[in-house]
């Protein structure tokens, strides 16, 4: 036991980032120091930065001069970009994404794009997401500039307004020429500040690039795990758009502390330099690998099934494969297993022993996990996926799995051999399962059964030292799980959070565990009892602890978000609390007015709705320009603008004004589909100071009635009390932060009448 938790303690760290290269490191090594003194000059102050703010202009400026310093001239491309959503309206947004291409000596040849996003939430300053790539691609730059002219294409594309619907992406590979010279995609992202760099996501048919990993990686973390988790997720980057145009590619990110995503603590301060080594670091190791390769289609038939090893290099086979392999190695422990049964003569008993012991263990261990995570996030009344010491609550179902494990071993003895080859046979079956119903899983139990079925050759037939090699046996089956298993272990909770991971949690100890069950046989009853009741008062009191710790502390606060609105309609203004996470509390609530009427404001609030001092705050300008008159339909020709800095605006129309066209910047947008209650929405983002000109067309009465809705970042400082309460609780905005809504009725009508 205490090999395999060295074992285990070792792989962990593996899966830790790599050691900072520091700023005298070589200058064709990727250096997190470096390229941490970029992000610091493109990133001074901890301030968000959200598509169409001044800070975004800012910050894009400092990128085209970070670029120009490298010899480069970066272009800028301004894109308008439209999208329909059943729940969000049609929305318009222009976008301005920098690219730069390096020189190469083979123009003709597909690219490799290197993409990350440059704006960030309302809500916090986006060191680590996603400005921290923005500085990775600058040194990465620096370094291949040094190694020009490359062998193919490499352009650098910083995109903007991925945060608001990955709008500079779409904008790239619709309008931009440079979309049809890509031949691949590598993009960084980040959900979080600290851990090693993920490769997460990959295209459809990735056999063909996880082999260039393998070859162009030293320090991999990936598995195909990931990838088929991702993809089942309702999560989206730039990437997920660049797939959807055909295009190949990876995605790296990384996500410990993953409180910091979205908020005000995704500062540079908060951002872990070993994360960004890492993701540096494999990022130019992907490019370089890609650049010495010989490819025109990077795509490949079928996808990998893969892992990779320690971190310390990757083993893959093409999807189809995985079923023969379980079936071979299933057939291979049976014979070893008939050949040992029948030299030792087992019983039936003794094989139904072991059966029902392997059951238990796996039933109970996985119930009794979850029941007790269950049992204490009940007893918690937070509802948070991360609480600040939520490793605690991880701890509590781990035990208990153990505990569960040692019980049934001391309840239930049988035969260690016949345990171990019943533990095999299992593994074998698990991965012909997975085989067909999830094949990127099936390495999970592949490679530890693989190892199994090897051992049991040793432990199989007339072997009279089999009983002295058991515990070498287990001990190699263990170390085989543990390889694939670890890694699981250390990022699932973070990606999952308290409420998804335990069961997951319970069922890889149990897993883990299996492996040692037969020389936990070889132990006296008091022992395991003893062990048992050890591993009851660690489940106890991490329990008590995870109930003793605050869930949400200044290093991890409460996610808060506070939005005030006011209608000219109306002589009142209020504010409205939503929590990401936990109830309101009513520290926060007790020195507010509740409103009376929700139900009148004429626009969708949550149930926490309170009376705010008016702020008297300007509404964006509607201007008619051009009036239409047909017959059988009317059209106005208006210019809207923002009247203040970053500020989104918004018509809301009722279905029943017979909205028939919408056309703006040369184009149709499309119609957008009614809410609940009938309305059309139309968003605007980023609209200039100058205004955006647009046609409605309308097939009703002569008149237009609509709601013109202006959104801002931020509260009026009328409710600077608030948001200090707010901090003080502790809490913070999260993703679209505090803001300021201000509505007006307008009807449109024939300037002639």
């Amino acid at each position: 036991m205490a090999l395999v938790l060295t074992f285990g303690g070792y792989l962990s760290t593996r899966y830790d980032p790599p050691p900072i290269i520091g700023r005298e490191g070589p200058a064709d090594s990727f250096s997190g120091e470096r390229a941490f003194d970029s992000l610091k000059k493109i990133l001074p102050h901890s301030k968000p930065h959200p598509l169409g703010s001044a800070a975004n202009k800012r910050l894009g400026l400092r990128i085209v001069e970070a670029l120009k310093g490298l010899g480069l001239d970066p272009m800028q491309n301004d894109h308008w970009v439209s999208s329909r959503s059943n729940t969000k309206g049609t929305s318009l947004t222009l976008a301005r994404n920098l690219l730069v291409e390096l020189p190469s000596s083979n123009p003709d040849l597909p690219a490799i794009l290197l993409a990350c996003h440059y704006d960030s939430v309302a809500a916090g300053p986006g060191a680590s997401d996603d400005a921290a790539a923005v500085a990775s691609l600058i040194e990465i730059a620096s370094i291949l500039m040094r190694e020009t002219p490359l062998a193919r294409p490499v352009f650098l594309l910083f995109t903007d307004g991925e945060e608001a619907g990955l709008v500079g992406a779409r904008g790239f590979v619709r309008f931009n020429e440079f979309a049809d010279r890509v031949g691949i995609v590598i993009n960084l992202e980040a959900r979080g500040s600290s851990g090693a760099s993920l490769m997460f996501e990959s295209s459809e048919g990735n056999s063909w690039l996880v082999k260039q990993m393998a070859r162009g990686l030293e320090r991999p973390v990936s598995s195909s795990a990931y990838v088929s988790i991702y993809r089942t997720m309702p999560n989206s980057s730039d990437l997920t758009v660049f797939m959807k145009r055909g295009l190949s590619g990876l995605n790296f990110a990384f996500i410990g502390n993953p409180k910091h995503y979205h908020t005000p603590l995704d500062t540079t301060g908060n951002l872990d330099l070993g994360s960004l080594q890492h993701q540096g670091d494999l990022a130019l190791a992907i490019t370089r690998q890609l650049l010495r390769s010989e490819w025109t289609d990077p795509s490949s038939s079928k996808d990998a099934v893969y892992t990779d090893v320690g971190a310390h290099f990757i083993l893959s086979w093409p999807a189809g494969r995985s079923l023969w392999f379980s079936g071979a190695i299933l057939l291979s422990i049976i014979l070893s297993f008939l050949s040992s049964g029948s030299t030792a003569r087992w019983q039936t008993r003794d094989l139904l022993h072991g059966g029902i012991c392997w059951a238990l263990i796996v039933l109970i261990g996985v119930m009794l996990g979850w029941l007790s995570a269950a049992l204490l996030q009940h007893l918690d009344s937070t509802s948070s996926p991360w609480p600040d010491g939520f490793h605690f609550d991880l701890l509590v179902p781990s035990f208990v799995a153990a505990m569960s494990t040692l019980a049934t071993v001391v309840i239930i003895r049988t035969d260690p051999v016949v345990f171990y080859f019943l533990h095999g046979i299992a593994l074998a079956i698990g991965s012909l399962i997975l085989s067909f119903m999830a094949e990127g899983f099936s390495y999970i139990l592949i490679v530890p059964a693989f190892t199994a079925a090897l051992v049991s050759f040793l432990l199989g037939g007339h072997n009279r030292k089999r009983r002295s090699l058991l515990p070498a046996s287990c001990l190699l089956v263990a170390a085989a799980t543990s390889l694939v298993l670890v890694p699981l272990i250390k990022f699932l909770p973070t990606a999952l959070g308290v409420f998804a991971a335990p069961p997951l949690i319970s069922f890889l100890v149990i897993v883990l565990a299996l492996p040692l069950v037969p020389l936990l046989h070889l132990l006296s009853r008091r022992l395991t009892s003893g062990l048992c009741f050890l591993l009851l008062v660690g489940a106890a009191g991490a329990g008590y602890t995870a109930l003793q710790s605050p869930s949400f502390t200044p290093e991890s606060p409460q996610q808060i978000n506070l939005t005030y609105f006011e209608a000219a309609s109306r002589n009142d203004a209020q504010v409205g609390i939503s929590s990401w996470e936990g109830d309101i509390p009513t520290s926060l609530t007790k020195a507010l007015e509740p409103f009376p009427n929700p139900d009148e404001i004429l626009y969708p609030f949550g149930p926490s709705l309170f009376i705010a001092p008016r702020a008297k705050l300007t509404n964006p300008d509607l201007e008619l320009l051009k009036w239409d008159t047909r017959e059988q339909s009317h059209s106005a020709r208006i210019r809207l603008r923002p009247t203040i800095e970053s500020q989104e605006i918004q018509l809301r129309i009722a279905k029943s004004e017979g909205l028939s066209e919408v056309n703006a910047l040369g184009m149709d947008i499309p119609l957008p589909e009614p809410d609940l209650n009938g309305q059309q929405l139309l968003v605007f983002r980023g609209v200039p100071e100058d205004g955006l000109e647009m046609t409605l067309t309308w097939e009703s009465r002569p008149t237009l009635s609509m709601s013109l809705i202006g959104i801002t970042p931020n509260l009026p400082p009328q409710l600077e009390t608030l948001r200090v309460n707010r901090d003080r609780i502790p809490g913070c905005p999260a993703h679209a932060g505090d803001r300021s809504i201000t509505l007006r009725q307008v009807t449109l009508k024939s300037p002639l009448f």
